[in-house]
């Protein structure tokens, strides 16, 4: 529903009423879009009518566009300061939000709540929000994963050595086993 008003022009065609800028309100669009306000400019800065009505057909006489055609987001871009740019179907790339990190005054002091996932704590002090690398805290790299902070040389001799433990441990079951089967049966034996 757009809004409703009247313009007034004087006999040579020139507009009278409203001077300035008309806002016109929409409202109620079918794809569920949020209300919208547009501000049309019906005089210029000097007060003189950009419109004017006369007994002939309608014509264009210029354009003036300050706007761009509709677009659909087709990718985004993370910046090093956590902005995320989006690329549109329309040529234009927007600043469409922006990711915030946060420091605590004593990261040893956060609660591991699973996965890579932490909370704060009395002891871990309250979080610091603020934009990546600004204030003590780091830089965002866009399209990248993180590697692992394992040293898996390291972790993979571990797991041999476990291994090998299991295998020990194995071993020693197995040995005491047999060795109680065979006192059990000298014990048993009729001849002793």
């Amino acid at each position: 529903m757009l809004a409703t008003g009247t313009l007034n022009f004087d006999s040579s065609g020139n507009l009278t009423a409203p001077v300035g800028t008309l806002p016109v309100a929409v409202a109620g669009l079918a794809d569920g879009a949020a209300n919208m306000n547009v501000a049309w400019s019906l005089t210029d800065p000097a007060g003189n009518s950009m419109i004017t009505q006369v007994a002939s057909p309608s014509a264009t006489a210029t354009t003036d566009q300050n706007g761009y055609i509709s677009g659909t987001l087709q990718n985004f871009t993370i910046m090093q300061d956590g902005t995320v740019e989006g690329q549109f179907s329309n040529g234009q790339t927007q600043a469409i939000g922006q990711i915030a990190m946060a420091n605590f005054a004593n990261t040893q002091g956060l609660q591991l709540v699973g996965g890579s996932s932490y909370q704060a704590t009395l002891a871990s002090g309250a979080a610091v929000i603020g934009t990546a690398n600004s204030g003590g805290r780091g830089t965002i790299t866009g399209g990248a994963v993180e590697q692992s902070n394992v040293d898996i040389s390291t972790e993979f001799t571990n797991l041999i050595v476990v291994q090998r433990a299991f295998e020990a441990d194995a071993r020693v079951v197995t040995t005491f086993d047999s060795v109680s089967s065979s006192t059990i049966n000298l014990q048993a034996s009729p001849g002793n």
